[in-house]
């Protein structure tokens, strides 16, 4: 048996096994076109990222707007354009009373997914522009 074994190895050996003459072409394109399907998957992920991020700064937007008008920061932005004598008097005052009616939360939410929006924009084209359009 083990010689069996060892003469069929030495055939084996004999015996050239060569592949189809294009198969180093046909596994480059399913690899390029795989990077391709991921790259089109991708980019649809990110604009849909990005979409989200710009519907979603709207009601932001109006809730930063709302916020505005109910804590009385056009009021004291008022005080320094009427009345600049006392404004000047009372500068602290004044500073201190305007910092603390701006809407912190609002403006904080609204510049994160300002800049989720421009990374996932940025970030799409990118893909788009390296993986799509080059091919």
């Amino acid at each position: 048996m083990n010689v069996e074994l060892k003469r069929a190895l030495e055939e084996m050996d004999k015996q050239v096994i060569s592949a189809p003459y294009d198969l180093a072409n046909r596994i480059i394109f399913s690899i390029d076109e795989k990077a391709k399907q991921n790259a089109k998957y991708k980019a649809l992920g990110l604009s849909f990222v990005s979409m989200i991020s710009f519907f979603v700064s709207i009601p932001i937007i109006a809730q930063i707007i709302t916020s505005f008008t109910q804590s009385g920061f056009y009021n004291y932005v008022s005080i320094i354009f009427s009345d600049s004598d006392v404004a000047m008097v009372y500068w602290k005052e004044i500073v201190m009373s305007l910092a603390e009616s701006l809407p912190i939360i609002g403006i904080a939410s609204l510049l994160a997914v300002a800049v989720i929006f421009t990374w996932s924009i940025l970030k799409a084209t990118s893909v788009v522009r390296n993986n799509l359009i080059t091919a």
